[in-house]
């Protein structure tokens, strides 16, 4: 790949056989491709650690990319501009790729080595056959190099891209590649695939949450990660960084509670009949979870309703929202329905639980006078249409003297489409003393939870 900086570690190590032992089936990545966004029109970022800009069309290196420098890409026409602090040094027809240098730390004896990829600060031990037998944390570590003997920091040495956006600015492990597209400029993050589920975690759930709800969630977006792999590779990428695929947010959010969380789970996914788990989540039940084709439209397997009691929470209880029939009218014709007036709001059919709205019936009449009636089905379109936190609600209408609806309160319980994991939930079980095995294993229906192979 690209030049190696060495250092020596001042240690000696007694080399063993490794134990670690895998049963999964289900490749792992070694890296993953993040979408951060698409179709912005400028990207400005600068690094920490050692890194190069390469023009991969060309498959030349540009320049060796100093901390203190500010560099922007900019479209134009079919051509990226590239500038460092404020003046322009290049012009590319390719994408442009910011590719971290290596770290690789030797051993002063014993056989084996020991590595640090891309700049984690977590050094991996390895034996002369080349498996993994230890770990050790770079922080406070002591170190020979060419200017002495010195002790590393947390960051010290480690690669990270600072991507600004306005006055705003979050950093990422890992590399960066910046493509056009029809728009503008797709910015897409590509690093080691665990650091991907460092950053997941905390932004997908609180780190303050108990150590076993952590992991469940740990287990939960790894399978999730491994089943939607790929899902939009003709934009270059595997996932999005937004909740439409799983909330990730750099490096900045990683915390030491949740990378603990990651750590203790390494490598574990959850399958079904050999296959990844597609491990959806949402954040509150309000009671109950659902079968995936009340919800959607598809049956699976593993996505079975279940009572959640679990669940019970403050911030997703009780809430109510009050609309207007002028309101409603246009929620319906948002998704493109020709209504003129909305004279009523029915409830049709409930979940095999009963708890969710599955199918609601919008009355009313078209922008002609006459009249006009749309179902709205399954639960999650039922709760996406109303603009609601669920779709685990009653309605309480109020007509004029002519009946003639005036306003509809709505008033429900729990966040999201309501199937797999309830997050709520998952805090509660783990408060009650149930380990992440036990969680995962009641929100998803006969699911095995094992290592997987690296990729």
């Amino acid at each position: 790949m690209l030049k190696k900086l060495f250092l020596l570690l001042i240690c000696i190590l007694f080399v063993c056989p490794a134990t670690n032992a895998s049963n999964g089936v289900v490749v792992e990545p070694d890296t993953i491709r993040i979408g951060l966004s698409q179709g912005v029109q400028k990207v400005e970022f600068s690094v920490s650690g050692s890194y190069q800009l390469v023009d991969s069309s060309a498959n030349s290196v540009l320049s060796s990319v100093l901390k203190n420098d500010r560099w922007q890409v900019i479209k134009e026409d079919s051509r990226l501009l590239l500038f460092k602090n404020g003046s322009k040094v290049s012009s590319i027809y390719g994408p442009l790729q910011l590719l971290g240098n290596e770290l690789e730390v030797g051993i002063a004896s014993g056989g084996g080595s020991v590595i640090n990829q891309s700049g984690e600060e977590e050094l991996v031990i390895l034996g002369a056959d080349n498996n993994s037998i230890s770990k050790h944390n770079l922080a406070g570590s002591e170190v020979l190099s060419a200017s002495g003997r010195s002790t590393l920091n947390k960051t010290e040495g480690q690669n990270l891209i600072r991507i600004y956006n306005g006055e705003s600015s979050a950093r990422y492990r890992g590399d960066l590649e910046i493509r056009p597209d029809d728009q503008g400029l797709t910015v897409i993050n590509e690093l080691p695939f665990e650091e991907y589920i460092y950053s997941v975690l905390p932004s997908e759930m609180p780190s303050t949450w108990p150590a076993e709800a952590l992991k469940a969630q740990a287990v939960a977006a790894r399978s999730y990660s491994l089943a939607q792999l790929r899902s939009y590779s003709k934009y270059g990428f595997d996932l999005l960084a937004s909740q439409t695929s799983q909330v990730y947010k750099g490096f900045d959010w990683e915390n030491p509670a949740t990378n603990s969380a990651v750590q203790a789970t390494s490598g574990q996914i959850m399958t079904y009949r050999s296959q990844a788990v597609d491990a959806v989540f949402h954040s509150s039940s309000g009671g109950y979870t659902e079968n995936s084709e009340d919800v959607w439209s598809n049956t699976v397997d593993y996505l079975r309703a279940r009572p959640d009691p679990a669940d019970q929470n403050d911030n997703h209880y009780n809430w109510s929202v009050t609309y207007t029939q002028e309101q409603l009218t246009n929620l319906i014709n948002k998704v493109g329905y020709k209504f003129g007036r909305v004279s009523d709001l029915i409830e049709v059919e409930r979940t095999s639980t009963g708890a969710r709205v599955k199918r609601i019936s919008f009355v009313g009449f078209d922008t002609g006078g006459n009249p006009l009636t749309e179902d709205i089905y399954n639960s999650n379109a039922v709760r996406t249409v109303l603009g609601l936190k669920s779709a685990l609600f009653t309605l309480n209408k109020k007509f004029d003297d002519s009946q003639n609806l005036l306003e509809v309160t709505i008033q429900g319980n729990g966040w999201g489409h309501g199937l797999g994991m309830s997050q709520y939930g998952a805090l509660g079980l783990a408060k009650q003393g149930y380990n992440y095995q036990d969680i995962l294993k009641y929100y998803y229906t006969g699911v095995e939870i094992s290592g997987s192979y690296g990729g």
